[in-house]
This record gives C-alpha cells, structure tokens and sequence, in this order.
C-alpha cells in the first residue's frame, strides 16, 4: 500500500510498550499503520522532528504521554514551545493516566495543545485522526 497524502501522520510519544503494540496492530490491519509514528520517550520524538527539514513532511498530531523515563512530556513541551515551526504546524494531545490537576493546567498553558485526555485512547480517535481530512 502507498501512502496516502490526504491522511494525516502522528507521532505517538509513550513508553507503554503494550499500549502502542495494540494500536500498531489495529491500525496495521486497517492499513493505516504507516501514518503512525512511534517514540518510547520525549528525546528520541524531539530529535526525530528536529531531524526533519521540510515542513510537509513533519507530523500532523503528536500524543504525548506525560511520565517516560529519560526524557517526560513537560520537557518535552519546553522544547517544543522554542520551536515556531513545530508549534505553527503540530497540533498536540497530551495522552495520561495521570489525574492531577496540576497536571492538566500544567501542559494546558501551552496554546499548542489541543487536549488532555485520559489514557487508554480508543483506537477509533486515533483512526479519526488519521484520517481527518477524508469525510
């Protein structure tokens, strides 16, 4: 299967190993697994994007999971927030099991965040995502 260009990329930011094994398998049987980028921590996600050059080829979505060893999420988004050419064409969902309120207004004072939801994600969100501009 090609690509499709009118569906959309997302990096998936966790180090739940399990969770995105589910994710990867269901979205590989519905042929969509190519759109769905995987990072077991925040460092290897900012490099991946720092690596990247030309704006269409950066994600559409990042889900973020907050707690991961090396590097978190909250660093994750100091880094991120530095960056104009991420924050102008990256829109992000903070994904956690944590439910802290703290938490939420900590990663929802970035303007770039569009969400925090609450983890397990349902497979379809990340289906509707993908396939966000085919209606």
């Amino acid at each position: 299967m090609g690509i499709n260009a009118e569906y959309k990329k997302i990096i998936f930011i966790d180090d739940d190993t399990e969770l995105v094994s589910i994710y990867s398998s269901i979205l590989e049987q519905k042929k969509l697994s190519d759109y769905f980028i995987h990072f077991e921590n925040a460092k290897e996600g900012i490099e991946y994007l720092k690596g990247i050059n030309d704006k269409k080829d950066l994600p559409d979505y990042i889900l973020l999971d907050l707690y991961m060893p090396i590097m978190d999420g909250f660093k994750f988004l100091k880094h991120f927030d530095k960056s104009a050419r991420l924050k102008d064409s990256i829109e992000v969902f903070v994904c956690s099991s944590s439910q802290k309120k703290d938490d939420r207004n900590k990663v929802m004072k970035y303007a770039f965040v569009s969400a925090y939801l609450e983890k397990p994600i349902s497979n379809e969100f990340i289906e509707l995502l993908i396939e966000d501009s085919i209606a």
